[in-house]
């Protein structure tokens, strides 16, 4: 959410400089006044806001939500809510820090959805989520529509690793045969046969000497690409990489295209159905998408819109969306149910993503198994070729 710096009196006259953090700058006004501030000014403050290196576990967000639902709609208090929670072993060390900050900030002045913001840990869906609830006067069930939505991006993640997990099993079983082979077993089968390596084994040979003369130098390296791809892929630059080459490999494309779709809709389902306004909603939605093209269509959309088009015709001339979409999002606005209507829309691409995985699954468990075969089968080639060969030197002698 956007800072507002402000100069206001208050009931005594006595002038007042200050900021405040609100969706908009009229919802900063009301807030103001409902202090009994007489604003004088009110100023936009474009704040650089770090992303946390690491994000929030979806475990913790989803519990977190739904406990603090159940309490505040049981009537408990929100600042013996958030104590309580505070202590709950089940959320991980980190994130009970968070929360006991987020007390502090509320115990402070703060409202709840300032207090997320302030700890910068909290996605700005999360975040917006909570002010329009506490906006609204419907905390509880804003905070309940924001556990089910943490809890279906957490099942679809889960059935996704889980079968994924075989696959990435016989992968890494794969390169420790290729790391054991190359560089334990051919060094000894080559001196105890006592033949000089040729092709094939002799730029093995070469590359194992090679690490083993330097291997604090490879493995400063291997650290230092890693580290250097990590950060990478969190920069826009690193997004679109991964976009391009994901878009070349035809089922990974479907799957990842299908998931960007079902997030996109989900997120923009949730936030218009608690109350968010619809030019903050696209945004979040095509942040949460996690595919560049819908990133950089927002803001045509939104020109759009404010222009008076109709949200429709706006994803229609955007482009990425296919024709479900946008159907269904012309059939929500018709009949005034957009949110349930984008709900129905997500749980299909959610189908079509589980389905999609599962095929490529049963395609991709074969081929490493395979691969793995294959590779044996050339380095047990590859020594016969020069055992063979040195046979043969020591019989021409």
């Amino acid at each position: 959410m956007p800072n507002f710096s402000y100069k206001a009196t208050d009931i005594n006259g006595t002038r007042l400089n200050g900021v405040v953090t609100s969706t908009n700058e009229a919802a900063a006004v009301n807030s103001l006044i409902n202090k009994g501030y007489v604003v004088l000014s009110l100023k936009e403050v474009k704040s650089h806001r770090m992303k946390p290196l690491f994000s929030l576990k979806l475990m913790d967000l989803m519990t977190f939500s739904r406990q603090l639902a159940t309490m505040v709609e049981a009537g408990v208090n929100l600042a013996n809510a958030l104590e309580v929670l505070a202590e709950q072993e089940v959320f991980s060390p980190r994130f009970r820090k968070i929360v006991t900050n987020v007390l502090v900030n509320i115990e402070s002045g703060m409202s709840f959805a300032e207090a997320l913001q302030n700890e910068k840990a909290f996605d700005e869906i999360f975040i917006n989520m909570v002010d329009a609830g506490e906006t609204s006067g419907t905390l509880s069930e804003t905070l309940d529509k924001v556990a089910s939505f943490y809890e279906s991006q957490k099942r679809l993640r889960d059935e996704i690793k889980s079968a994924t997990t075989y696959p990435a099993f016989i992968l890494v079983f794969a390169v420790v045969m290729v790391v054991v082979i190359t560089f334990f077993i051919l060094p000894k089968l080559v001196e105890s046969f006592g033949t000089e390596p040729t092709g094939i084994m002799a730029v093995l040979m070469k590359a194992n000497k090679f690490i083993g003369d330097n291997w604090i130098i490879v493995v400063l390296a291997l650290v230092g690409l890693a580290i250097g791809t990590f950060f990478f892929l969190k920069t826009s630059a690193g997004k679109s990489t991964v976009s391009a080459i994901m878009g070349v490999i035809p089922a990974v494309k479907n799957i990842r295209r299908n998931s960007s779709l079902e997030r996109y809709c989900r997120t923009l389902a949730v936030m218009m159905s608690t109350g968010v306004d619809i030019i903050k909603s696209l945004d979040l939605a095509s942040k949460a998408s996690g595919d560049i093209r819908f990133e950089k269509i927002t803001e045509t959309m939104t020109d759009s819109i404010k222009a008076g088009t109709s949200l429709e015709a706006a994803f229609d001339d955007a482009g990425p969306f296919p024709g479900i979409v946008v159907a269904m999002v012309g059939t929500g606005e018709r009949t005034g149910k957009m949110d349930a209507v984008l709900e129905k829309v997500a749980i299909f691409f959610e189908e079509k993503v589980r389905t999609s995985v599962k095929q490529l699954v049963s395609l991709l468990e074969p081929a490493m198994i395979v691969f793995v075969g294959l590779f044996i089968a050339f380095i047990a080639y590859t020594m016969y070729s020069s055992i063979f060969q040195g046979q043969q030197n020591i019989s021409g002698l």
